[in-house]
């Protein structure tokens, strides 16, 4: 059962199933009942699945999965916003997408789930683990790090060993229909700015200040949620050097600014962790955002509540609130957690740590490259 979007990348990834004698049915679930073409859940999306998968001669089912997708990502994405947070609504949609597609496949008794995610599935340990695709320019595992290991058991990712460029001239000779789409990068269910979505879902217009450090006023706002921690442009304020959003308080209603040095952190904090295989945390490195490189791990405290503060062995620029921190060991995934809070590192003498050291992390290349599935 291989979801597919209506991308080039799920395309393939039903056709190199096909190619490897599977008996390939394809799926595309709803979840969004909007009709902007930009949209993966438009009905042109689903029109394109529904061609890749006859071009390839497999069955195609659309499938309404909208109330999930509302419970699980929509909700929360508006209340991440409105707390202050940055969400990353694709790294919650996965897990609910892949569970949906895995009841659609024991339905129709297939054995296996697919999609086209550029990673890989490995066993550590006799365990299902994710871990990066072979093309790191396009790895999609910072993505899937919340799918559980039930689900994993049954996931194929046959895109983990490919490039973008080999996806699209597998394409262009089998004839698919979006073999040279272009790809989408907007969320799936806010194209554009996502401040009109959270506009038309009830965010308030609440003025607010935009202050220095210091708490100085240096202009207004009429949203804090119209803000992410990192943001330069739109701020509507005039100084001598760049200032960019350092942090934003939805009690008070402030947004803090400051110059770009401000955001450069040592320590995350993240709740909700995830712990497949963290150990004591030797040779782990995070990754703090989508497409960063990630850095070493210098030290892990497990901290009440599945939390735990994580201080890095190299600085950081661009840790935001409500965005995943995802642990590594080598190119696999043991681990992670939201990110709730991040800053300076605190002297040693503040701070009783479990010691954990680790090696520099190999960095990931490049920052380019959309997301198709």
């Amino acid at each position: 059962m291989v979801g597919l979007s209506g991308g080039v990348d799920s395309a393939v990834a039903a056709l190199a199933l096909r190619e490897a004698g599977y008996q390939v049915r394809a799926a595309t679930l709803k979840l969004w009942p909007g009709d902007d073409e930009r949209s993966c859940c438009s009905p042109a999306a689903v029109a394109r699945a529904r061609e890749s998968a006859h071009a390839i001669g497999s069955p195609h089912f659309s499938v309404n999965d909208e109330s999930r997708f509302e419970a699980e990502v929509v909700a929360p994405f508006v209340g991440a916003y409105l707390a202050g947070e940055t969400p990353n609504p694709c790294i919650a949609c996965n897990p609910g997408r892949l569970r949906r597609l895995v009841a659609l496949a024991d339905h129709f008794g297939a054995a296996w789930v697919a999609t086209g995610h550029y990673a890989r599935v490995v066993r550590v340990a006799g365990e299902p683990r994710i871990a990066r695709g072979r093309d790191l320019d396009k790895d999609q595992s910072y993505m899937l790090w919340r799918v559980p290991p039930e689900t994993l058991e049954r996931l194929l990712l046959p895109l983990g060993e490919l490039t973008k460029p080999a996806v699209r001239a597998r394409a262009r000779r089998a004839g698919l229909p979006p073999a040279d789409q272009a790809e989408s990068q907007d969320v799936c269910f806010a194209p554009g700015d996502h401040r009109e979505f959270l506009t038309a879902r009830g965010a308030p217009r609440q003025a607010g200040e935009i202050v220095d450090g210091d708490g100085r006023v240096l202009g207004t706002h009429d949203g804090w949620w119209r803000f992410t921690v990192g943001q330069r442009r739109g701020l509507g304020l005039s100084a001598a050097e760049p200032l960019y959003v350092v942090a934003i308080e939805p009690q008070s209603g402030r947004v803090v600014v400051g110059p770009a040095e401000k955001l450069v952190v040592s320590v995350v904090e993240v709740r909700e962790l995830v712990d497949r295989g963290l150990g004591d945390g030797d040779g782990l490195a995070v990754q703090l955002r989508y497409k960063a490189a990630a850095v070493a791990v210098a030290r892990l405290r497990r901290l009440p509540g599945d939390r735990a503060r994580i201080e890095l062995g190299e600085p950081f620029s661009g840790s935001a609130p409500g965005q995943s921190a995802v642990l590594y060991r080598d190119d696999v995934v043991v681990g992670g957690g939201i990110i709730t809070k991040a800053g300076p590192r605190r002297s040693p003498s503040a701070c009783r740590c479990d010691r954990v050291s680790a090696p520099r992390a190999r960095p990931k290349r490049g920052d380019g490259g959309d997301v198709d599935d």
